[in-house]
């Protein structure tokens, strides 16, 4: 992403006041160095400062371009030389490991806790409904009508 260019308020202030200063007179002289001239001087001096610094901003984001592709290409090739590892040593290789490359886990994954839960052995119905004649439970906790 390219830098913002940097622009200045304070230098376009500056300039739309001096076309003012110069409309009134082109000698416009007011003693202790208070005159057009130093004025766009000063103009001068922060119109080259900036645009040195916006080109020195542009530089540096091209800069910052030819690293990131720099970058691409050694990845790409970082990658291309561990897989020749891999395919002349192996995956499991302990010249694999010692390229930079993770070792295949040789266990499968263990899923949660095994542990088997035991069903209540009395139903909801059953405990809702204690001693009622001619009412069971079906063994889902549904009531079933016994005839």
């Amino acid at each position: 992403m390219a830098r913002l260019k940097r622009n200045s308020t304070v230098l376009d202030k500056a300039t739309l006041r001096i076309s003012g200063m110069r409309s009134i007179s082109e000698t416009l002289e007011f003693g202790d160095s208070l005159n057009l001239a130093e004025y766009e001087k000063r103009i001068q001096t922060l119109q080259m400062k900036l645009s040195s610094y916006n080109t020195m901003l542009s530089t540096v984001d091209e800069a910052v371009g030819q690293i990131e592709l720099l970058e691409q290409d050694l990845r790409s090739y970082s990658e291309k030389m561990l897989m020749s590892v891999a395919t002349r040593y192996g995956k499991n290789s302990l010249q694999y490991i010692q390229a930079g490359g993770k070792p295949r886990k040789s266990s499968k994954r263990t899923v949660g806790n095994t542990a088997l839960k035991t069903a209540p052995t009395t139903t909801i119905a059953a405990v809702m409904t204690p001693n009622i004649e001619n009412a069971t439970t079906n063994g889902d906790g549904k009531k079933a009508l016994v005839n």
